[in-house]
């Protein structure tokens, strides 16, 4: 992986955690939304460890960083998804869907370097 990858990566890990959490705790407010609440605070919590494990580099367990990396692509899949179906009513499903959308495909972009 280049540098630049691996810094789009990890801008796209950080500001997909952001944007998830924010997300979930407005689907809380809205009400009626659990599933895409826990999906959102999944890949919160995912994009964060992946985040913290890309970050230290290089001399990891490669294997560690493939399953992380792998994880956090289902979740913002999943995520993405999920709060695609609302990006009409909600404006902050949409910014979400397209931010998991976003990290998904920076970190595919790793992930196929590995």
């Amino acid at each position: 992986m280049t540098a630049a990858e691996r810094d789009q990566a990890l801008d796209a890990l950080h500001h997909c955690e952001k944007v998830s959490t924010s997300c979930a705790i407005a689907m809380t407010a809205t009400g009626g939304m659990a599933a895409e609440v826990r999906l959102a605070l999944d890949c919160a919590d995912v994009c964060a460890a992946a985040h913290r494990v890309l970050a230290r580099g290089e001399g990891g367990d490669a294997a560690t960083l493939a399953g992380i990396l792998d994880a956090a692509v289902r979740a913002s899949d999943a995520s993405a998804a999920a709060c695609g179906a609302h990006a009409d009513h909600h404006d902050h499903c949409r910014r979400h869907a397209e931010s998991a959308a976003a990290c998904s495909r920076a970190v595919t972009a790793v992930r196929t370097t590995l």
